[in-house]
């Protein structure tokens, strides 16, 4: 007698839109690898983020990543 071949149904994986695959994929490899950008900014504004960074326990690109996902946020991506 033949053994009965394993069954991979919906209840046991779990499937996802091919859009939230891509997604992730994407942030994965956007966080995979650093880079660097340069910005002109006013040297006022340069000291003042740089104290508030500072003030706040932040890291300027920490700070920089975490107002960028609030800009995606409210206004989409």
């Amino acid at each position: 007698m033949r053994k009965k071949k394993f069954d991979l149904t919906s209840d046991l994986v779990e499937v996802s839109h091919a859009t939230q695959i891509a997604k992730a994929n994407n942030e994965n490899k956007a966080s995979s690898k650093v880079v660097l950008i340069t910005l002109s900014i006013e040297e006022a504004r340069r000291a003042d983020f740089k104290s508030w960074c500072a003030r706040h326990r932040f890291k300027m690109n920490e700070a920089f990543m975490e107002g960028f996902k609030l800009l995606k946020e409210k206004h989409g991506e």
